[in-house]
């Protein structure tokens, strides 16, 4: 259902978009809820008085991978600012489907999810964004898949990005606690199961839902290294890489041992982009 007044945070929050949200914004979905072991948002201390940090977790689906030539479709993501308080928002640009890959159509379930939603001007969505993103450190899975499309918009418009240089891939950013040695990130899929975080194969490639689980695989290796240090632990046993986010459904609770005893695995289906 599309949205007349400003896009509304799905948590409460002090802070606004610059430029406010029409029609064309669309209101994102409840998201499902966390489960009760569901770890606490990692906030960025600050030592010595340093200034904590912004993390925006973003996600982009668009009509195939080439940056040039393919157009953005989705853009979602989840301002944590400073303070620790978040904002959930959703957009879908403006776009044609002229050369669109029918693969990247069928994946982003783009008939039933995208087609029939109002969509928004570049001038409308990428401005919030912006002013969301000012000296933010990007999140994502393989963000850079998402801040190249972004970068790409803004010299469309003549604007400059506003986030901080350095972007924070949580697929890497997990591997230390659930891979046995060096290795290629796993798809996003593979990384939730791995830390017991459910994942939905019906929504993923949602770009909301994929930046929600972008946020969920953060906050949970933050979690468990506060856990870590706090208890003077080893790390837990590694995953074998072929032991969950196989695609059939299968159960890895003999595999999902960085989860920990107090989450169950579930099923999970491989993020065929990030594999």
């Amino acid at each position: 259902m599309s949205a007349t007044s400003p896009p509304e945070p799905t948590t409460a929050s002090s802070h606004a978009p610059t430029t406010p949200a029409t029609a064309s914004f669309q209101a994102p979905t409840e998201p499902p809820p966390e489960p009760d072991d569901a770890p606490e948002p990692a906030v960025a201390p600050e030592p010595g008085g340093a200034r904590a940090t912004r993390f925006v977790f973003v996600d982009t689906e668009a009509t195939g991978l080439d940056h040039e030539r393919h157009e953005l479709t989705e853009v979602s993501w989840i301002v944590r600012f400073e303070d620790g308080s978040e904002v959930e928002r959703r957009y879908f640009p403006q776009h044609t489907i002229d050369g669109a890959d029918a693969d990247a159509l069928e994946l982003t379930q783009y008939d039933e999810r995208i087609a029939p939603q109002a969509k928004a001007p570049a001038s409308e969505w990428l401005t919030t964004f912006l002013a969301d993103a000012t000296d933010a450190v990007i999140v994502g899975a393989v963000p850079d898949f998402d801040t190249r499309h972004l970068e790409r918009m803004c010299r469309k418009l003549g604007l400059e990005p506003t986030w901080d240089h350095h972007l924070l891939d949580v697929e890497t950013l997990a591997l230390p606690l659930i891979a046995p040695g060096a290795e290629a990130p796993r798809s996003l899929a593979k990384t939730c199961a791995a830390l017991g975080i459910p994942h939905d194969k019906d929504q993923a490639h949602g770009a909301l839902y994929d930046a929600q689980q972008a946020k969920r695989v953060f906050d949970r290796v933050w979690a468990l290294v506060g856990e870590l240090r706090a208890t003077q632990s080893p790390l837990p046993p590694p995953v074998p890489r072929g032991a969950n986010g196989n695609g059939n459904g299968a159960n890895a609770a003999d595999g999902s041992a960085a989860a920990g005893a107090t989450r169950p695995q579930e099923s999970a289906v491989t993020d065929a982009s990030t594999a």
